[in-house]
């Protein structure tokens, strides 16, 4: 988001946390903790993500500038970047180990009132975004996301919904006009799925459950179309990406981008797990795919992409109809469900925002499982 918004010219490598896979040795070397974000800027490795920070902003004066300019606004944004790190320690205790709700609700609590304290605009520094944002942005963002998902605590809110954190929300809606920041926007579901395995699980609490299936995809609307607004209110649509019809042509291009690779890599859900394994359940880079499947996922991926261009899958339900139950008369009852379960691992494991963003992800996941019941 830093070097976006500066507009720095960077080139970005990236690297599996270890729940994801292994690590090369190149990257070893440079980091041998083996933790990330790792930048080398002209030849002088940073290894924090303030420190990284931190060096932009000295190495790089003509750009844009992100710090406070003086000596009250400097004072007021260490304070700010202290609250961060509370913030931060009072999420952990709650969402890993299950203690400390009132505390965190207590420390977000300073966080909305140094956001109301903001003088001249939404961000945490006034009227223009600052390095604290910038600090806070990742946590802010899976906090919410992990909090109603484990917890059923929700604190981010759709537009026109109450709330006890109003400058908290109108903090999010003025990120959410940064470029620098909505090309690194994640949605609940990703967050959610990759949390637990980097920070060795989460605590689950009864209330979380309804946001949890909404999150996965388990009630009507959320995968399914027609798509519910906000996810049924839980998670805030990004307007910002354009109508309905924009969201079915990102998916579409991003689909069909890179259709080869993607169509060996659904074929996975089909094909043989890999060793060794690794702790996310979602991430399995030594999968073997199913090769027998390869053609008919693909037709089926041709199919879909034509009804999200189209806008409607009507057109189309004979035609997916007539492509199920060939799946079925030619391969047999085990090839269609092979298929149908390519497809569903190829919907489980769609990224925001590494693969599209959140409204794109989301007719994507819908469409294929269309699918999925014509097959099954």
């Amino acid at each position: 988001m830093c070097l976006e918004e500066k507009r720095i010219p960077y080139r970005v490598e990236k690297i599996n946390m270890r729940c994801y896979g292994e690590k090369p040795p190149s990257f070893s070397r440079l980091q041998p903790s083996g933790a990330i974000p790792v930048a080398e800027i002209d030849g002088v490795v940073y290894n924090q993500s303030n420190d990284i920070m931190f060096a932009l902003e000295q190495k790089f004066p003509e750009k844009k500038s992100l710090s406070p300019s003086n000596e009250e606004d400097r004072s007021r944004a260490q304070r700010l970047l202290r609250l961060e790190r509370t913030l931060f320690s009072a999420w952990m205790g709650w969402l890993t180990a299950g203690y400390g709700k009132d505390r965190f609700i207590d420390v977000l609590n300073e966080v909305e009132s140094e956001l109301q304290a903001s003088k001249g605009g939404d961000f945490f520094m006034g009227g223009s975004v600052s390095l604290v944002d910038f600090m806070f942005a990742p946590f802010l963002e899976r906090i919410a996301a992990s909090l109603v998902y484990f917890k059923g605590y929700q604190f981010r809110v759709a537009k026109g919904a109450k709330t006890q954190f109003p400058a908290i929300n109108k903090w999010f809606d003025a990120m959410e006009t940064l470029e620098s920041y909505q090309l690194t926007k994640s949605d609940y579901y990703t967050h959610c799925w990759d949390l637990p395995p980097q920070l060795g699980g989460c605590s689950y609490e009864k209330d979380g459950e309804p946001f949890e299936k909404a999150i996965n995809g388990e009630v009507g609307g959320s995968w399914e179309l027609p798509l519910e607004k906000d996810l049924g209110g839980i998670e805030p649509d990004w307007d910002w990406c354009g109508d309905d019809s924009a969201a079915r042509r990102e998916a579409t291009e991003r689909l069909s981008f890179n259709h080869d690779n993607i169509v060996k890599f659904a074929a996975r859900g089909a094909g043989r797990k890999g060793m060794p394994s690794y702790s996310a359940p979602l991430s399995d880079p030594n999968a073997v795919s199913n090769e027998a499947v390869l053609m008919s996922v693909d037709a089926t991926l041709r199919l879909i992409s034509l009804a999200m261009l189209e806008g409607s899958t009507d057109p189309h339900e004979q035609d997916m109809v007539a492509l199920a139950n060939s799946l079925t008369k030619e391969g047999g009852a085990e090839f269609a469900k092979d298929c149908a379960n390519s497809l569903a691992y190829l919907r489980d494991r769609v990224g925001v925002p590494r693969d599209m963003r959140l409204p794109a992800a989301r007719q994507l996941r819908a469409h294929l499982n269309w699918a999925i019941a014509k097959i099954i």
